[in-house]
């Protein structure tokens, strides 16, 4: 086939597998032609390659011909020379060329052209998006510090060309907290605003639904000690619907005030007015029957002149101090040797006080103090004339000894009643202090025990709170009392370790309730296996005020209706601790195993 007109000559191909350089071209421009195609070739390499193909195109019957052994002697080392030659040229062809390339390649390097797309990003030839990623230059730590200096100058701009000013339509509802704002920018935002129609209405029926709140707390005063009587914490309306007996609480109505009436004058301005103007007025400055016609200027009437003691100085009696005052004294705290040397020093002055008024005849001479074991040593020659009369009067004068000590400590002795006041003016000491509380829950109070322990020991104790039990729901009842410290941890005691609350309410037995029993029976070895009662202590603190005034019990239907209770003491937060009680994790569950 011929080639076409201006398609260029097709290159022949050499013997050493490279293309022959054109003629009409420079020498220059071929080697920059083929300098981006140049290979990596090992020339001792090729050149061998060369020589194996040389020696592959000889002719075979070279080998086979029957020579003698100095022709074949000199046919080898023909083929040794031939095929040095060739592998010299090669070798000098190829050092020629790569020589040649290397000057060429760095005179005619040229970069890479930049293309651009519609938006004038850089793009590659394939027509993708190329990001530059900028490496960071390394620079000396000297240079680094000077940069971070320069930038940390704050820039110094003047206030007064620093504002700007923010049109309506720029302005947003929201403000970021980060922006700092000056105050010409925000004093706009404070203007004068309008309270809108109702608003204190509103605030004054609030306010006095809350005080509707405060008059159904209280507690009945009085109670007997030795008998359970049902008494309410708080009265509240237990129906059926719980929205409508909420709202019932919510819209209670209490009756406005009536405003007093404006007196005529002030009491303070009284003195000030002249003797006639003051009969017609009564003491609270409003006028009487008889002056009611009367209009009273008394702005004008007001002088200082008419005050009887404006012209006084009045002084304070002094008061004659009786007593002297005396410095008080911190009483200084001794050992236990000096307290022992003190105590038998007093005693041994009051000893000799005695010894001396019986010198005097003051005092009769106190008998002997014999005993059985002094008896011979102190009656000498009376116990052996009558030893049987010694030894009684002996035994009778121990006897009235021991009877005189005896008197002298019940004389010592509190009455029962100054006992109880004893106690509870150390338990009010105790309560003089801080307010301790401590809230219980507690299994079903069914057991006449359990209320009466719960009852009586909290009013000995001088505690005041309240035990409110739920119908519907037995295991939640709730014990909350407001004592001292000391009270506290009696009654905490009480409740958790000494009172069983495994007992259960023993119902009276009826005819042909053999059955029933063995039912029973059955029951309790079941419930037998379960875990046993037990009062969980929710939380204990101190609180600012007491809440409670005495000690009562509230059984109500609902759960909502206990919180009601509370919610009228204010304690509301007691009920719901109680219901969100769990004592797993509190960790008395695994106590009360162990």
């Amino acid at each position: 086939m011929e080639s076409k007109e201006g398609d260029a000559p097709r290159k022949k191909r050499s013997r050493f597998s490279e293309a022959e350089t054109d003629v009409s071209k420079p020498q220059e421009q071929n080697l920059r032609d083929e300098a981006p195609k140049k290979p990596k070739i090992d020339p001792a390499a090729l050149a061998k390659m060369a020589a194996a193909a040389i020696s592959k195109s000889l002719p075979k019957h070279i080998g086979s011909l029957p020579t003698e052994d100095k022709e074949r002697a000199r046919l080898e080392a023909e083929k040794k020379a031939r095929i040095q030659q060739i592998a010299q040229s090669t070798r000098e062809k190829l050092n020629l060329v790569q020589g040649m390339s290397w000057g060429l390649e760095k005179k005619a390097y040229m970069p890479a052209p930049l293309l651009l797309d519609e938006q004038g990003r850089h793009i590659d030839a394939m027509g993708n998006v190329l990001t530059d990623t900028v490496a960071p230059v390394a620079t000396l730590k000297a240079n680094l510090s000077v940069a971070d200096a320069q930038k940390e100058v704050p820039k110094q701009v003047n206030p007064y060309l620093s504002f700007r000013s923010i049109e309506k339509e720029d302005r947003v509802d929201w403000m970021d907290p980060r922006l700092k704002t000056t105050k010409r920018e925000t004093r706009g935002a404070k203007n004068f605003s309008f309270v809108k129609q109702g608003t204190f209405v509103k605030q004054g029926e609030q306010m006095r639904a809350r005080e509707a709140k405060k008059m159904l707390a209280g507690f009945s005063s009085g109670r007997n000690p030795n008998a359970y009587v049902k008494e309410t914490v708080a009265d509240v309306d237990e129906s059926d619907d719980v929205a409508t007996t909420a709202a019932a609480t919510e819209a209670i109505e209490v009756p406005m005030k009536a405003d007093e009436p404006v007196p005529e004058v002030e009491w303070w301005d009284m003195v000030f007015l002249p003797k006639d103007k003051q009969e017609i007025v009564d003491k609270n400055g409003h006028l009487k029957a008889m002056g009611r016609t009367n209009v009273l200027d008394y702005l004008g009437d007001l002088r200082l002149k008419h005050a009887g003691t404006s012209h006084l100085i009045e002084h304070p009696a002094r008061i004659k101090v009786v007593r002297k005052e005396q410095v008080v004294t911190l009483p200084i705290m001794l050992t236990k040797a000096e307290r022992k040397r003190i105590r038998r020093t007093t005693r041994a002055e009051r000893l000799k006080e005695t010894q001396d008024k019986v010198a005097l005849g003051l005092l009769p001479p106190p008998e002997p103090k014999v005993k059985l074991a002094n008896m011979m040593r102190v009656l000498q020659d009376q116990a052996v004339a009558d030893p049987s009369a010694v030894e009684r009067k002996v035994r009778a004068q121990v006897a009235q000894r021991e009877k005189n000590h005896e008197m002298r400590n019940l004389a010592r002795k509190l009455t029962p009643e100054e006992k109880r006041e004893k106690t509870l003016a150390k338990l009010k000491k105790d309560a003089a202090g801080d307010i301790c509380v401590a809230l219980f829950k507690v299994p079903t109070l069914a057991h006449p025990q359990h209320k009466f322990k719960v009852d009586v020991n909290a009013q000995q104790l001088n505690l005041t709170g309240a035990v409110v039990t739920v119908a519907e729901n037995a295991d939640i009842n709730l014990v909350v009392v407001e004592g001292g410290p000391k009270s506290i941890k009696a009654y905490v005691k009480l409740m958790c370790r000494r009172i069983d609350w495994s007992l259960k309410e023993v119902k009276p037995k009826e005819v042909g309730d053999e059955d029933d029993d063995e039912v029973t029976k059955e029951e309790d070895e079941d419930e037998g296996d379960g875990k046993k009662p037990k009062c969980y202590l929710v939380w204990k603190g101190v609180v600012a005020k007491r809440a409670f005034s005495n000690f009562r019990f509230q059984e109500c239907r609902t759960t909502v209706t206990a919180r009601k209770v509370l919610e009228a003491k204010h304690v509301e937060q007691y009920w719901d601790m109680v219901e969100s009680y769990n004592p797993a994790l509190d960790g008395q569950d695994e106590d009360d195993d162990e």
